[in-house]
């Protein structure tokens, strides 16, 4: 059973990555990875996260489950799973560091774009789909940083905030799943530490998704963008951080 320390640590930092969750719709594992991964194995947390974050976006999607595109999961999650596959295969044969900095560059100069540029209408075409899905899913399953990709391409899409959430919730779901069918098969699931971690921290997950919820219903689409781009700052950083430990390494 984890020490009341590593709780102390963990507790408020999964509220915290879960209320940005249901505000914006991704975000967990890169918010809450670099403070965690302090006190808790990395192996240990990966198996943990994607637990809850399966469970999370499934509540959601569930709960917002009549705002969903159904028409745009159909047209992104083809290519979402194909990335998954090859960003799994990437991950055991590509140096992560300087794949991880140039990452956490370009999220970083796509947030400040958004967040100093006067806000105006953009689309963008369904065959995109293709692009924005299978990068995400390949940066998911290696960094646990692609669904900003998904929001990037559902805010060109659709209008309504609660769309947007509903419709990538039920993505991430999806991508939690594989990765959790994939942490069983090799055991991870197995380890006390694992299973006495998630069953403590899904309280903090669920306060979490409610205080997000909560917030989220005041927000507009322009607050929405606003809060969005201010994640995907946060994520740039934490990835350029991540980077700059590995290559420490």
């Amino acid at each position: 059973m984890p020490d009341l320390y590593v709780l102390l640590v963990t507790v408020p930092t999964f509220i915290v990555a879960y209320a940005v969750f249901a505000m914006v719709g991704f975000g967990t594992t890169l918010i809450s990875a670099p403070i965690v991964a302090q006190v808790v194995p990395l192996p240990t947390l990966i198996p943990v996260q994607s637990v809850l974050d399966l469970i999370a976006s499934s509540g959601m999607g569930l709960k917002l489950r009549r705002q969903a595109a159904r028409s745009e999961v159909l047209h992104i999650l083809p290519a979402m799973t194909l990335g998954l596959v090859v960003g799994t295969y990437l991950l055991i044969v590509v140096p992560l560091a300087a794949l991880m900095a140039l990452l956490g560059a370009f999220v970083v100069l796509y947030a400040l774009r958004g967040i100093l540029s006067r806000p105006r209408a953009r689309t963008t075409g369904p065959r995109w789909a293709w692009w924005y899905g299978f990068a995400g899913g390949t940066l998911s399953a290696m960094f646990g940083a692609g669904a900003w990709l998904y929001a990037v391409y559902l805010t060109r899409r659709l209008e309504d905030p609660a769309a947007i959430r509903a419709t990538q919730s039920f993505l991430i779901a999806v991508g939690a799943l594989i990765r959790v069918v994939l942490f069983a098969t090799t055991g991870k699931y197995s380890n006390p530490q694992v299973i006495w971690l998630t069953a403590l921290l899904l309280p903090a997950m669920a306060l979490g998704v409610f205080l997000g919820n909560r917030i989220a219903h005041k927000l507009n689409r322009t607050r929405f963008l606003r809060v969005l781009y201010l994640v995907l700052l946060a994520t740039g950083t934490s990835l350029l951080m991540r980077a700059t430990t590995l290559d420490a390494h």
